[in-house]
């Protein structure tokens, strides 16, 4: 069983989220922060990201204590600020650090399928 960890500021997002992905069978820890969840081993970290748009650095500074400290696990940052989802290929997302871009909010269908396709790499 992957252990997923879900870094979502909004209780609603985190808890529906998690929910989603447990019901999926995944083993899931959550927090509001990144430095609340550093605990444990993780295969695949969901991250909410700071305004990637206006706050670049701050994002890209949140994914590397991300990667610190699970530094085999995945990383799909999640944002309000995108208009669609991007894949690991695309620019955006490597100059965040991240696997994959999902815009938020996204459907159960599209996390569980990122998450999946994620782990499945």
């Amino acid at each position: 069983m992957s252990k997923i960890v879900v870094i979502e500021e909004d209780d609603a997002m985190r808890m529906l989220f998690s929910e989603w992905l447990n019901a999926e069978g995944y083993e899931i820890q959550s927090a509001t922060q990144a430095d609340d969840a550093c605990v444990g081993q993780a295969d695949l970290v969901i991250l909410d990201l700071p305004n990637p748009r206006s706050r670049v650095q701050e994002a890209v500074r949140v994914v590397r204590a991300v990667r610190d400290a699970w530094p085999h696990a995945l990383v799909i940052g999640i944002s309000a600020q995108l208009v669609k989802s991007l894949s690991d290929k695309s620019d955006t997302a490597r100059a965040y650090g991240v696997d994959r871009l999902l815009a938020k909010p996204c459907t159960r269908v599209e996390l569980v399928t990122a998450v999946g396709a994620a782990l499945s790499r």
